[in-house]
């Protein structure tokens, strides 16, 4: 009896394997051809529990969100299970969904949710999480995420791979968004998530960055008050908090969001930069400290163009050490290698100028950047030894560089301070 049993029971699960491929089969030529109604129809034809239900809810999504139908999209992606190889791709759908309802709070943590199961595989969605963040004027936080994606694909040995250029180019980009100030799409789109979510904190925080950004300090500090009374230990708001704090010169504000702040939060050349605006705030030792404090941050970046200024700003007409034209000489080589720099990112040729933008961004104080394309220029030309002696000095110059920032349990205000100490300040 059990083993007649059995055999029925393998039959059965046969026949639905097939009978699941045929009707998957059908409902994919539908959605070719663009009759996402008629495929719909075809795909609820398989009963819940059936084999492979879990693609045919995924693609019901798929159909219903090109029907317009929102929210049975949203339900049929949500069936999809965690363990399910669509969960990932039913996640990104549930995503665009929050976001196109201005839900980027929601969208944020469903991501999140995500990256942190086992059972899903989710490396591709740090893009499109990197994404909500750099709509929240999280940009940093965007950028570590590409960081870590490229860094698990040179792990694997594919740090040369279409995908890790890709990474690479975007992380400039985050970049360049901000430098350059092209702000209208974001601000367009924060002001409908306002209308669609207006007690979404996370659109408030988009916001209060973009404030900042464009010098709106009392609007982004009206957001970010909001901000903090519903998340008072969030470390992306008083990241901003910081932020307006130094944009404004509000010295206390600014120790008091240093002191919620985790040392790792901020790479070696932040904390010297901040080191250096502390420094500048205070005239009783006439700038001695803050000028060691700036020539400690060039080590680190030399083609900081604002501390160079500043530096020469300090130097005054002192010109008998040439210091001044020294400066100046430095600040438009900076400008040189800025503009020749943002001249072949955008020729998009990666692969054949790579070795010249690796060189560029370690000159440019962009270190990640110039390890992704000098790893590029070695697997592209892997005879030329030089190229591969100064990827090793690259890496190894940022990790040394990064070292005394990863201690357990440091806080950004005592990173600094020590740094601050290490320039010469007496508290």
């Amino acid at each position: 009896m059990a083993i007649v049993l059995l055999i029925g029971w393998v039959a059965w699960r046969v026949a639905e394997v097939r009978r699941h491929r045929r009707v998957v089969a059908e409902a994919r030529a539908e959605m070719r051809a663009g009759r996402h109604g008629h495929a719909a129809r075809i795909l609820t034809m398989l009963a819940p529990g059936s084999p492979g239900r879990d693609e045919a809810d995924y693609l019901l999504g798929v159909c219903e969100k090109a029907r317009g139908r929102e929210g049975l999209a949203e339900e049929a992606w949500s069936r999809v299970p965690a363990g399910s190889p669509f969960a990932a791709r039913a996640i990104q759908g549930l995503m665009e969904l929050k976001i196109h309802r201005g839900r980027l709070g929601e969208a944020e943590r469903l991501v999140e949710r995500a990256l942190a199961d086992p059972r899903i595989d989710a490396a591709a969605l740090q893009v499109f999480l990197g994404m909500v963040y750099s709509l929240e004027g999280r940009v940093e936080d965007g950028r570590r995420l590409l960081e870590a994606d490229w860094r698990r694909l040179d792990a694997a040995g594919e740090g040369a791979s279409e995908r890790a250029i890709q990474l690479a180019r975007l992380h400039v980009a985050l970049g360049l968004e901000r430098e350059i100030g092209s702000d209208e799409a974001t601000r367009s789109y924060l002001a409908q998530a306002a209308r669609q979510a207006p007690d979404d904190d996370r659109v408030w925080l988009g916001r209060a960055n973009l404030a900042i950004r464009s010098g709106s300090l009392d609007d982004a500090a009206r957001w970010l008050e909001a901000c903090l009374r519903k998340r008072p230990d969030d470390v992306a708001v008083w990241r901003a908090r910081l932020d307006w704090a130094v944009k404004a010169g509000r010295v206390e504000a600014a120790r008091e969001a240093l002191g919620h702040l985790p040392a790792t939060e901020a790479s070696p050349v932040r904390v010297r930069r901040l080191a250096a605006w502390l420094a500048g705030q205070s005239r009783q030792d006439r700038g001695e400290v803050e000028r060691r404090a700036l020539d400690r941050l060039l080590e680190l970046d030399p083609a900081d163009v604002v501390a160079i200024d500043r530096l020469a700003g300090l130097a005054g007409t002192d010109a008998s050490s040439g210091r001044m034209e020294d400066l100046r000489r430095r600040a438009a080589e900076a400008r040189q290698d800025e503009a020749r720099f943002r001249e072949l990112y955008r020729r998009n040729q990666p692969i054949r100028d790579a070795a010249q933008l690796g060189r560029l961004a370690w000159r440019l104080g962009r270190p990640f950047e110039a390890e992704a394309f000098l790893t590029l220029a070695v697997a592209a030309d892997p005879g030329r030894t030089e190229l591969r002696d100064e990827l090793v000095r690259v890496v190894r110059a940022s990790r040394e560089a990064r070292r005394p920032l990863e201690v357990t349990g440091l806080a950004l205000d005592q990173a600094v301070a020590a740094e601050l100490k290490a320039a010469g300040h007496p508290r």
